[in-house]
């Protein structure tokens, strides 16, 4: 393998180092030769998950130098996968969310110059509308969990060539298409998902398309909406509302071509995805499937 010339080995390592990280750690073990010549390849892609670990990852890439520093695709979620089947592991979470949105931002803050894609789920309301750090290369960003404060949204905090943004929580189409856009002045893709129990959602979004009361990104080419689940009974008029929602949907899809309709989310116990099915979202980016 050291006959190898670099330029090769580079883009075999390229190619190779899209998973979670393990691919990277591994070829550090394989020779000397090897571990050198990955190096730069080492923290391509990135699966940073729970407390400890993000704290963990902030410091090495403190003691990371920049041209070293090269992640382009991340995974961050400030919670183990433990906590989808053990609630009562929320409570120390909920103690220390200050200290993981902190760990978040280092992070974001040392891959600045250089991510591409970031999958992120947090369970608790962050303290931002995407993400607490300016990424002037980030294309594409998927975001779980449920949304911050609309008072919080700072336009300071910019994301100049995303295209792709797909927020699985329910938001306000206003709040999405009037504020958040704001940050995101060349967006093209946007995937959102309608609540389940609102019936405002679908209101608020005939409104904006066809009254125009705020315009809609400049570059938005195709908009997908995930409906809501279908409710079992008709508890308290739950079928009723979802029947209403479903048509009036289907109506907005049929009326305008680039509004796509797509099928429910699967969601966990805190009406989000789960950790694994977040993940495998981003592994399936990492290897160049496209979710627009």
């Amino acid at each position: 393998m050291d006959r190898c010339p670099a330029e090769i080995c580079s883009e075999i390592y390229a190619y190779a180092c899209v998973d979670n990280g393990r691919t990277g750690r591994s070829l550090s073990l394989v020779s000397t030769y090897i571990r050198d010549t990955s190096r730069p390849f080492k923290l391509q892609s990135v699966s940073v998950v729970g407390f400890q670990q993000l704290l963990s990852f902030a410091a090495l890439l403190e003691d990371t130098p920049l041209h070293l520093r090269q992640v382009r695709c991340i995974f961050i979620s400030a919670h183990a996968q433990s906590t989808a089947t053990e609630p009562k592991a929320l409570t120390p979470e909920y103690a220390r969310r200050e200290t993981a949105y902190g760990a978040v931002g280092k992070i974001l803050h040392a891959i600045s110059h250089c991510v591409r894609v970031v999958h992120a789920l947090f369970l608790f309301h962050r303290p931002f509308p995407l993400l607490p750090v300016s990424l002037p290369f980030l294309q594409e960003l998927s975001l779980h969990g449920p949304p911050g404060a609309a008072s919080n949204v700072d336009e300071e905090i910019q994301f100049a060539s995303l295209n792709h943004l797909h927020i699985s929580s329910s938001y306000s189409p206003l709040y999405i298409l009037g504020t958040v856009a704001k940050l995101t002045p060349n967006l093209k893709h946007l995937r959102i998902s309608a609540p389940e129990h609102s019936p405002n959602f679908v209101d608020e979004l005939k409104d904006i398309l066809e009254n125009a009361t705020i315009p809609l990104p400049t570059h938005l080419a195709k908009l997908c909406i995930h409906s809501p689940t279908e409710p079992k009974d008709n508890w308290v008029g739950m079928l009723d509302l979802y029947e209403r929602t479903m048509a009036a949907l289907e109506g907005l899809s049929a009326e305008y071509p680039w509004i796509l309709l797509l099928p429910p989310l699967r969601l966990g116990m805190f009406s989000t995805l789960s950790i694994e099915d977040a993940e495998a979202a981003w592994l399936n980016s990492c290897a160049g499937r496209q979710w627009w």
